[in-house]
């Protein structure tokens, strides 16, 4: 994983009762995200790397460490979903 993560374009973001929906177009698929989850996909901007988006939730949710197992796994998950590239 080099350089920042990007958002794939054909990317469409609901908010729904208990979360957020992630519409796919491209590969046809639905994606349900908690809030923690969409702030990461709306960090995947192209300007932020993924070490910054560590600091983001641990400075935002007042965390003794920083999530780094947690969020690799969430950006990998993004990353094979093809939710998101690297730029």
């Amino acid at each position: 994983m080099n350089g920042n993560p990007e958002q794939n374009r054909d990317l469409k973001i609901f908010e729904a009762e208990d979360g957020y929906v992630v519409y796919h177009s491209e590969r046809d698929r639905v994606h349900f995200l908690n809030h923690t989850g969409v702030l990461l996909l709306e960090l995947c901007n192209g300007k932020h790397s993924v070490p910054e988006m560590i600091a983001i939730l641990e400075k935002g949710y007042g965390l003794e460490k920083p999530p780094e197992k947690e969020v690799m796994e969430i950006i990998t998950s993004f990353e094979q979903e093809g939710l998101i590239k690297f730029n």
